[in-house]
């Protein structure tokens, strides 16, 4: 063992410990080009027994023999095993290795191409183990459904129903029949093939397809190497690599069956693939992507979204120091203990690796700031009706962040612009003075109780302000902050619950007073276009709403409502949580 490596698992071994409470970062090598090889296109996942699993092509320089091979880690990717060959066609391109963990059931498949009379088709390879790694079945073919696929270099799913999702891409061109020379001349659609039998048959599932302006002609055309999260709604997240100055995204309501959504991300980057997993740390889950953050395949960044990703935190480059060409082809997960893994292909002088980053949720995050750090100075306003404005001596989420944001490295200058009664038109009209005046870092936005409201008692038949003119308002807010450089940050409005006073003033129609939600009847189409305008904007959304309302599901709104309206200092205790997570990011 050189000094380097045992430098490295002496670091290894001081941060096997449960990493959710302090920040670490550590580099190694996992496969060298010392050995004689170059390595390339990783992919790793954790099995079911807790190892971890890396496999990737090995190939000697200016070769056109490529074979897929692996590794295992025991204890988190501090140590791994000898490689071993899962595909190997002699003479001919195995690549794209992906991993599909299906409990015990692991699936490794590849790419095989030669490409002596042109990019024109391929096969897509499998080996199969039902033991979680430990032994393997002979290789098999998938069947495709086109003449030529590639991509297949991030890890599958398993969703939680059950279906297994398989990324890939295929290329237009070569499907009608041409030979291609180059990437330059491919015309992609990225998408995934679907297993509901458990791996035992796959069918197509939707196309991605992206028009758009190529940085450079020897870039790919349309969209390409996707990598695919499931969200905590059951719904998918897809990154793809394209031509373009940015990563695309695309999004899936129905497991992969089609693709909506398909536009730029907010991920600068061009021509490189990105990779996606879920992490959790301290009660709270996460989706991590690492990518090539330039149109250069370096610096290799990480960044992390608490919102579905929505937003992204600012990235963090993992790849340095970069000594040769680039640091490219990553793939990610989380292992047992909470590190988290990422690895890559990277060029060094003579030759091509594949390298290892562990590190922390809390340094991902950067949740604390050292002891002694200069603080950050942000001025915040908080701008809102009364669910936001002061409420005498209630400990608000106003006086929480006020209070806990230097822990997180933060010097901040709390303006609550709350206003009790308000509706968003009257709040337009108080927007410059009250907000923009300021000149904010960031501004929490939580409005929608006064608008929706059906004075009934009044005999009032239609809500203060239409769901239309809410939406309206809140882009209006969203897009002037925008233009100033501030970040807002939307809020849903909270639930709502009968109180006897409640019921006298507005236990009629619409309303139902006998249903526990009856009052909430009418917030329906105001938070859909609070949580529709977050994802469109690409701006961070604490749901108020579903975090009461979950919690009454295990309590009471009792416990959460002050009147059967306002958050009583629980409730804004929930909220603080959340505007912390998402302010820390910044």
């Amino acid at each position: 063992m050189n000094l380097l490596v045992f430098l490295a698992a002496l670091i290894c071994a001081a941060t096997t410990a449960p990493t959710d409470e302090y920040a670490f970062f550590t580099h190694s090598v996992i496969a060298s080009h010392e050995n004689g090889f170059n390595h390339g296109l990783p992919c790793i996942a954790r099995l079911a027994d807790e190892r971890m699993l890396v496999v990737w092509s090995r190939y000697k320089a200016g070769s056109d023999d490529f074979s897929v091979v692996g590794a295992y880690s025991p204890d988190g990717g501090c140590t791994w095993s000898k490689p071993e060959v899962f595909i190997d066609h002699p003479g001919l391109i195995d690549a794209d290795a992906n991993i599909i963990v299906s409990e015990n059931r692991v699936l490794i498949t590849c790419t095989t191409v030669s490409f002596a009379e042109g990019i024109r088709t391929s096969v897509t390879w499998c080996v199969r183990s039902e033991d979680s790694g430990r032994t393997w079945a002979p290789p098999y073919e998938i069947p495709m459904n086109h003449k030529y696929t590639c991509g297949k270099c991030q890890r599958g799913l398993k969703l939680k129903s059950g279906s297994l999702l398989m990324g890939y891409s295929w290329d237009v061109l070569c499907e009608q029949g041409q030979a291609l020379q180059s990437e330059g001349q491919m015309d992609l659609r990225a998408g995934v093939m679907r297993s509901t039998d458990n791996a035992v048959t796959w069918t197509n599932g939707g196309d991605t397809q992206a028009v758009y302006e190529k940085v450079a002609g020897g870039a790919v055309s349309g969209t390409d190497e996707p990598a695919i999260v499931e969200l905590d709604d059951g719904s998918l997240y897809m990154l793809m690599r394209t031509g373009s100055t940015h990563l695309y995204e695309a999004r899936s309501r129905d497991e992969g069956q089609s693709w909506q959504d398909i536009r730029p991300s907010p991920l600068r980057g061009t021509n490189a693939p990105a990779a996606l997993s879920r992490f959790s740390a301290n009660g709270r889950s996460g989706v991590m992507v690492v990518w090539d953050h330039a149109q250069e395949r370096f610096p290799l960044c990480v960044a992390a979204s608490l919102d579905s990703c929505s937003t992204w935190s600012k990235p963090k480059d993992i790849g340095f120091p970069y000594t040769g060409g680039q640091a490219s082809y990553p793939s990610c997960d989380q292992a047992p203990d909470g590190t988290i893994l990422a690895v890559w292909q990277q060029d060094v002088p003579g030759g091509r690796d594949i390298r290892l980053a562990r590190f922390s949720p809390a340094w991902l995050l950067g949740d604390k700031a050292a002891p002694g750090a200069p603080l950050k100075p942000i001025t915040i306003v908080l701008f809102g009706e009364s669910t936001t404005a002061p409420r005498g001596p209630l400990h608000n989420f106003a006086k929480l962040l006020e209070e806990e944001l230097p822990a997180y490295g933060i010097a901040p200058k709390i303006i609550n612009a709350g206003l009790g009664g308000e509706y968003t038109p009257d709040a337009r009209e108080r927007f410059e003075s009250a907000v923009l005046a300021h000149k904010p870092d960031i501004v929490t936005i939580y409005y929608g109780l006064n608008d929706a409201a059906v004075d009934v008692w009044k005999g009032a038949a239609q809500p203060r302000v239409t769901a239309a003119q809410f939406n309206e308002n809140l882009r209006y807010f969203v897009q002037k902050l925008k233009e100033q450089g501030a970040k807002p940050i939307l809020l849903t409005p909270n639930p709502l619950s009968w109180t006897a006073q409640l019921k006298e003033l507005y236990g009629k129609p619409p309303y139902d007073v006998n249903d526990i939600e009856g009052l909430n009847i009418g917030l329906t189409d105001y938070l859909t276009a609070v949580r529709k305008l977050a994802e469109t904007e690409h701006v961070p959304l604490v749901d108020v709403f579903k975090i009461l309302k979950e919690y009454a599901k295990e309590h009471s709104y009792q416990d959460v409502l002050l009147d059967g309206m306002h958050p009583n200092e629980l409730a804004h205790r929930l909220i603080a949580n959340e505007l912390l997570k998402v302010i820390s990011l910044f």
